[in-house]
């Protein structure tokens, strides 16, 4: 830790390792990060299946250790469960019943831990069904990784995917409710798949993802780097790509010149404002038809918050005890990450607004500003809600 940052050139508010379920808590390696300034993330995985999470004895221990270190812990359990190459990824239904079991000893035996609920940034269509719900998550996570090949095929060459892009589905879904921490990021700088180093693509991806992170993510509370050459480091079967930026000058100087910003803290704040002004950024469910702009009908439930109904050809949309009717369009899109289609339900956004004479604009970096007014009572729901906006506002940004 110490090396990291005099090579980066800035301290660190927090650190992170694996710890398999089963082994002792890693109390020595905690009182390291806390002597360098920060607290731990953990991740905390049941590599031999969800049937040895049981409330024993080893796991009211290591709740206990995890309370006696006394700084805050961020545990990580059981991440990237909505891919199919962990062992605890096949059921859902276990799955969450076990992470309700671990967070309730948690609560019960350490306070100081803050459950992260941590998924990969694909595969998308499995990844809500394993959220175990509000309640019982403090942080939802996702793990990024820009590799110029995907599973080490020529064939699926992958250096166009934004690092950006990768974050929106989770940032979407999630962050009106729960802040976000990015487990896990890396960006390949040498693969075994063609045999060439790739400095530049990692200068790219690394500054682009620290750069904009600050102001186009305000609920992005932490990343953590994956500093690691895969070559030397990984199991047998992962061997292929190196990460570390630590080893190349350019790429250190890439990512030190990204984190000196205020934003990225060097310790632990305590009683740490929170921004009241805070607000939500769109990135995803948009796309531009004939010169017109349309959302997805996810955009309109979930985050204008009104009542949609559809038959094949139209939508039927209610908002403060108006019905409106406007006609649908349908579109399919290739999502970037391993090759994913999207079906769009989209609804002419100008059209929307007009219909219940919603104050709306577009300035002039790129932000859409919708003003919305509501009937008695519904703003409160909405702040009891976790979503963070001023004075009844919205504000989208389109990129």
């Amino acid at each position: 830790m110490n090396k990291f940052n005099e090579v980066s050139g800035k301290n660190h508010a927090s650190y992170f390792r694996y710890v398999g379920y089963g082994q002792p808590f890693p109390t020595e390696w905690v009182h390291q990060v806390k002597s360098v300034g920060g607290f731990p993330q953990i991740a905390w995985e049941p590599n031999n299946g969800l049937e040895e999470v049981k409330d024993d004895e080893y796991l009211r221990a290591f709740a206990k250790k995890a309370r006696e270190v006394n700084v805050p812990i961020l545990l990580r359990y059981a991440s990237e469960m909505n891919g199919n190459w962990t062992a605890y990824s096949g059921n859902a239904d276990l799955y969450i019943k076990k992470w309700k079991l671990v967070h309730d000893v948690m609560e019960e035996e350490a306070p100081n831990v803050m459950m992260l609920w941590n998924v990969f940034t694909m595969p998308e269509h499995t990844i809500s069904k394993f959220y175990p719900g509000d309640e019982y998550v403090d942080y939802v996570g996702v793990n990024i990784y820009n590799v110029v090949y995907h599973n080490d095929r020529l064939e699926d060459k992958s250096d166009f995917e934004d690092p950006l892009r990768l974050l929106d589905y989770v940032y979407n879904r999630y962050s009106d409710t729960k802040p976000i921490v990015i487990g896990e990021f890396g960006a390949t700088n040498y693969t075994v798949t063609d045999g060439l180093y790739h400095v530049d693509f990692a200068e790219e991806k690394i500054s682009r993802m620290y750069k904009y992170l600050p102001k186009l993510y305000p609920r992005v509370k932490a990343i953590y780097y994956f500093d690691v050459n895969n070559l030397v480091n990984a199991p047998e079967g992962r061997k292929i790509n190196n990460y570390a930026i630590t080893e190349n000058s350019r790429i250190t100087e890439a990512y030190s010149s990204q984190v000196e910003h205020q934003n990225y803290l060097s310790g632990i704040v305590d009683k740490a404002e929170r921004n009241s002004k805070e607000t939500f950024s769109y990135r995803d469910f948009l796309f531009y038809y004939q010169n017109e702009l349309f959302v997805d009908v996810q955009f309109v439930e979930e985050y204008l918050q009104m009542n949609v109904a559809e038959n094949d050809t139209e939508f039927s949309v209610a908002f403060n005890d108006e019905t409106v009717t406007i006609q649908k369009e349908m579109h399919t899109i290739d999502k970037a990450a391993f090759f994913e289609k999207r079906e769009i339900k989209g609804i002419s956004l100008d059209e929307l607004l007009d219909a219940f004479d919603m104050e709306h604009e577009y300035d002039g970096d790129g932000n859409l500003h919708i003003y919305l007014s509501y009937v008695e009572g519904a703003l409160a729901v909405l702040f009891d809600g976790g979503r963070f906006f001023s004075e009844g506002n919205y504000h989208f940004l389109l990129i």
